[in-house]
């Protein structure tokens, strides 16, 4: 008589890493509902072709401009973004190889969008700073670029520390024992 397949063990890791990740997966989803009913409702009261002449007669870059005229499709967007993360983090607690993809996808994908993140805050500087000098207002500069030498700082010793912190959740997942969790090694037969 052929003996059932052995069940792998259930890692602690893997269970309290999903259940944290379930549970900041809820918060963010309860966060995006709120900004796409704030988007929806706030933006609702809002002359949008006033704000559009308005903001053509400014020198505004691009991409800020983009992010001015899409709020809501943002909001939607960061919605759709924090259900599928909540979904691979269930996937990860019931041990679903599906699961176990999209949550080192997330964790990837996390911590290239820090280093993403650091180049939009540069950018935003760079334009706050280019902005026409004002009249007495050369002191404000002055703190406005040791602020932004702080932020950069900042941005990168964080975005670093949470590439190791991704990376090592990585490589916990992708050691055989945990990837055995989730049926993605075969045995030899």
């Amino acid at each position: 008589m052929a003996r059932a397949p052995s069940v792998a063990t259930p890692s602690a890791f893997v269970t309290v890493t999903a259940k944290v990740s379930i549970a900041l997966g809820l918060l963010a989803t309860l966060y995006a509902v709120v900004q796409v009913i704030a988007a929806l409702v706030l933006l609702g009261q809002v002359d949008t072709d006033a704000v559009l002449g308005f903001l053509a007669t400014q020198q505004i870059p691009a991409p800020a401009l983009w992010v001015l005229t899409h709020l809501t499709m943002i909001a939607v967007g960061f919605l759709a973004v924090s259900l599928a993360f909540l979904a691979a983090s269930v996937g990860l607690l019931r041990r679903r190889a599906w699961g176990w993809w999209g949550f080192v996808l997330f964790m990837v994908l996390g911590a290239a969008a820090n280093f993403a993140g650091i180049a939009a805050i540069d950018a935003t500087f760079s334009w706050v700073q280019a902005l026409p000098a004002q009249p007495g207002l050369a002191q404000m500069q002055q703190e406005l670029a040791a602020l932004r030498l702080l932020t950069l700082a900042t941005l990168w010793v964080s975005a670093l520390v949470f590439a190791v912190l991704h990376g090592l959740v990585v490589w916990q997942l992708c050691r055989p024992e945990v990837r055995a969790e989730f049926g993605l090694l075969r045995t030899p037969r």
